[in-house]
């Protein structure tokens, strides 16, 4: 099935682009394992020097990921970067402003297409994220993760491929905007019955309820971002 190499040049960039072909033929998952490396190199014909070149270019594309003791394995998000937009090297204050306002161009369609293709396990899911953020906000507290799941469950809900991989991207946003403006308690409840909207809008099959309800979401977090911006400003 897989070519042995014997053109000596960029050999290690050939391999490695034998081993996304085999990744792709055996339709391996992130978390599968990879053949080690004598398998590899028997498998393509060459040296286990230019197989470990492969994997470092493929560990640096994030593509697979070695656990030591274990061995080779599909990474968790396949060729992203935990960095994918070189956000980290953005110098602007308003930063956190301008991924809201990526979010609220891309986020009120996803759920519209969450809630045309959502099957009923997914929307089963999504419900399952609600429930558990009302018992944090029952509880008192304050949290992201079960929220950041939530958006990646209906980013999922969509079946589009392309959207998916666009996730990490989307929850970085998240992640970015709560760290420079954390919630009180209160506003983690106004947060909720938001949420709430929008599951309502995708469990009910109507596209244009689900949009604006996450619109509206995004807004209010626009503005709670603003106006904790003044407050820090005015201390």
């Amino acid at each position: 099935m897989y070519k042995k190499i014997s053109n000596q040049k960029r050999l290690s960039h050939e391999v490695a682009n034998q081993i996304k072909t085999l990744i792709r033929n055996e339709k391996l998952k992130p978390g599968d394992k990879l053949p080690n490396e004598m398998e590899l190199t028997k498998l393509f014909g060459v040296s286990r020097s230019t197989v470990r070149e492969a994997v470092k270019s493929l560990i640096s594309q994030n593509i697979i990921e070695i656990i030591r003791g274990r061995g080779t394995f599909v990474s968790q998000n396949p060729g992203i970067s935990s960095d994918p937009l070189g956000l980290d090297f953005v110098l602007d204050e308003d930063l956190h402003l301008s991924l809201i306002e990526v979010r609220l161009i891309i986020e009120p369609a996803v759920a519209r297409l969450a809630a045309e293709r959502g099957t009923p396990l997914d929307i089963e899911r999504i419900g399952r994220f609600i429930h558990e953020m009302e018992d944090i906000v029952g509880r008192h507290e304050v949290g992201i993760g079960t929220e950041l799941e939530f958006h990646r469950s209906i980013a999922e809900a969509t079946e589009n491929p392309v959207i998916m991989r666009i996730i990490p991207v989307i929850m970085d946003a998240i992640v970015k905007t709560y760290s420079d403006a954390p919630r009180t308690s209160d506003e983690h409840r106004q947060a909720l019955l938001e949420h709430i909207k929008i599951y309502e809008g995708i469990k009910e099959r109507d596209p244009e309820k689900a949009f604006q309800a996450m619109r509206r979401h995004i807004e209010n977090s626009y503005q709670r971002t603003i106006s904790k911006r003044v407050k820090t400003k005015q201390k």
